[in-house]
């Protein structure tokens, strides 16, 4: 029974672990595409950023976002968040390895 428990600890940990992994991996994505000039495509991304934006907490949103060379803005509200979440993705695979 004791083998059983650590399993499914061990299987939840991995699971957020791998939910915050995802979601860092599409906030660099978002930081990237957002820096750039993406022409038509900018309407679209004004709804994945405002649902980003909503996302993260409201102490963060805003902070360090200026205009890049490349025509777009840099989302450092985004990067920061996206660090948060790849620091928590590897100490809960940590913590899953360890169990």
């Amino acid at each position: 029974m004791h083998s059983i428990s650590r399993t499914g600890v061990r299987a939840v940990l991995n699971a957020v672990a791998l939910v915050a992994r995802v979601l860092a991996v599409a906030l660099c994505v978002l930081v990237l595409v957002d820096s750039l000039d993406v022409g038509p495509l900018h309407t679209a991304l004004l709804g994945v950023n405002g649902l980003a934006t909503g996302a993260i907490p409201p102490a963060l949103q805003g902070i360090l976002v200026f205009r890049t060379p490349m025509g777009g803005a840099f989302r450092g509200d985004f990067a920061l968040v996206a660090t948060a979440l790849f620091v928590i993705d590897w100490l809960l695979a940590r913590a899953a390895y360890r169990i």
